[in-house]
């Protein structure tokens, strides 16, 4: 008679693999990166970017590429308490969330905005991996503020990498995705890792300059409740 033990799933006929695969971080005293040496060689030759920019890409970055993927991940750092993952890593700071909860709220809320946001400009990217001759208009600046500010990327930009989106009228955020992409980073989901790993620092200072506690101050728009007897 057979025994529940006996059962075999589809799984138990398949010949699985025993050991994990270490695709860019190699462990051990002398940790590597896509061959690299941390220590030998990335710590002293290159700047905290170029070694991500390594990590997502496989390619160790020439020193103007490295400082052009640097210039745009300043550019792309800014995000404040008006938008949400900010928001929500201050709600639950002032909540006394430990270190762990409050960056946990951080980095969930932040990737997803940026998931959204990279979908958003999906069509843009496959332009930028073709020929690009022309841009949507849903991707053009819409005001003469965010055109300066693109000038502004171009121009910091122009000693250190020809981003060729940028001859077009793009609003800051296509124009970010755009340099991205001239950096070498082709794929939405590196662009995503990007985008999170340059916003991440500020959106935690953000929430750390906010009182643990502070619920209490926190703006709450509730509005006036008037009672009112039910008549038998």
């Amino acid at each position: 008679m057979s025994t529940l033990a006996d059962a075999k799933s589809p799984l138990d006929s398949v010949e699985w693999p025993t050991k994990l695969v270490a695709r860019v971080v190699s462990p051990g005293a002398r940790p590597t990166v896509h061959g690299y040496d941390v220590e030998g060689d990335l710590a002293r030759d290159y700047s905290f970017a170029e070694t991500v920019l390594l990590a997502l890409t496989g390619e160790a970055p020439e020193p103007d590429l490295g400082r052009a993927f640097e210039l745009v991940l300043v550019f792309a750092a800014p995000v404040s308490v008006v938008e949400a993952p900010v928001h929500a890593a201050v709600v639950a700071r002032a909540c006394v969330a430990s270190p762990s909860q409050l960056l946990g709220v951080a980095a969930l809320g932040l990737a997803e905005q940026t998931r959204v946001l990279v979908e958003g400009l999906r069509g843009f990217l496959d332009a930028l991996s073709g020929n690009i001759q022309d841009v949507a208009p849903r991707y053009c600046a819409s005001s003469d503020e965010e055109r300066a500010s693109v000038g502004r990327l171009r121009a910091g930009l122009a000693p250190f990498l020809h981003v060729p989106g940028l001859t077009f009228d793009l609003g800051r955020t296509a124009a970010i995705v755009a340099a991205l992409h001239a950096c070498g980073l082709r794929t939405a989901e590196q662009i995503e890792c990007a985008l999170s790993w340059a916003r991440l620092p500020l959106l935690l200072a953000e929430a750390l300059a906010a009182k643990p506690g502070s619920h209490m101050q926190y703006p709450v728009n509730v509005p006036a409740i008037v009672y009112e007897e039910q008549q038998p």
